[in-house]
């Protein structure tokens, strides 16, 4: 079944005196339970489909619905309430709140929800228990690792039990050894728990972990591929000496 439905779809921006045409009748289809990375270089458009797909953009032409429901013409408010019930978003960045804990900030978005505090104690220390942080809920950032930053960015995308998970260049901030542990977490989260993720990057050996490979050139799709044997992110942990934390 598709997630992810996106027909004809455009998105102009103004620059001055001159129209930039970002994106350029994009069609793309991501079935419920796919790992895909969506690939290009610095201006590809690849930028402008991730804030499309994640609701924080709307296309100027064409279509895109999002399990089943159409968003394309949503007003912003609108398509935040979308964002908060359908997408997680993990962030090169981790966008954590420096002075709160890891517990605290995983409980963030059910806070927006108007979920009650113990439901949402509950359900974060569950998040973080499923990324191998459970030791870790009254942590500041500050006393994290990048990896575990990451993790805990992670945990909070996947409190509100979204069916997609959107992931912006999530290894950028991370050493080799990390960011293999992220993608490891990753696809066990597709394997297990059928969580369907599109991940942005600009490196060829993260994509290829990935179950689909979508290349995003001047605006268009060049290449639309499944990988026969995707990486296993584990086994490059096991070539490295170590193993996900």
């Amino acid at each position: 079944m598709a997630l992810i439905e996106l027909s004809k779809v455009g998105k102009d921006y103004a620059s001055g005196p001159e129209v930039v045409r970002a994106l350029k009748e994009v069609d793309l289809e991501i079935g419920a339970g796919e790992f895909v990375a969506v690939i290009g270089a610095s201006g590809s458009g690849k930028s402008t489909l991730m804030n499309i797909l994640g609701c924080l953009d709307r296309p100027t032409r064409g279509s895109y619905r999002l399990a089943g429901v159409d968003v394309s013409g949503r007003s912003a408010d609108a398509r935040a309430i979308v964002r908060n019930r359908l997408i997680g978003f993990v962030f090169q960045g981790f966008n954590l709140l420096p002075r709160t804990t890891a517990l605290e900030n995983v409980e963030l978005p059910l806070v927006y929800r108007g979920v009650s505090a113990r439901a949402r104690r509950r359900r974060a220390i569950a998040a973080l228990a499923k990324v191998g942080l459970a030791d870790r809920l009254g942590h500041s950032p500050a006393q994290l690792s990048g990896g575990q930053q990451q993790r805990v960015a992670i945990a909070r995308a996947l409190v509100t039990d979204p069916p997609l998970v959107l992931a912006d260049e999530p290894t950028g901030n991370l050493d080799t050894r990390t960011s293999y542990e992220v993608l490891a977490l990753l696809q066990a989260l597709v394997r297990d728990r059928g969580l369907t993720v599109v991940l942005v990057t600009h490196e060829p050996d993260i994509a290829a972990c990935a179950s689909r490979v979508v290349t995003v050139r001047d605006g268009r799709i060049q290449a639309d591929e499944r990988t026969a044997e995707p990486t296993r992110a584990a086994r490059l942990l096991e070539e490295l000496g170590g193993a996900p934390e």
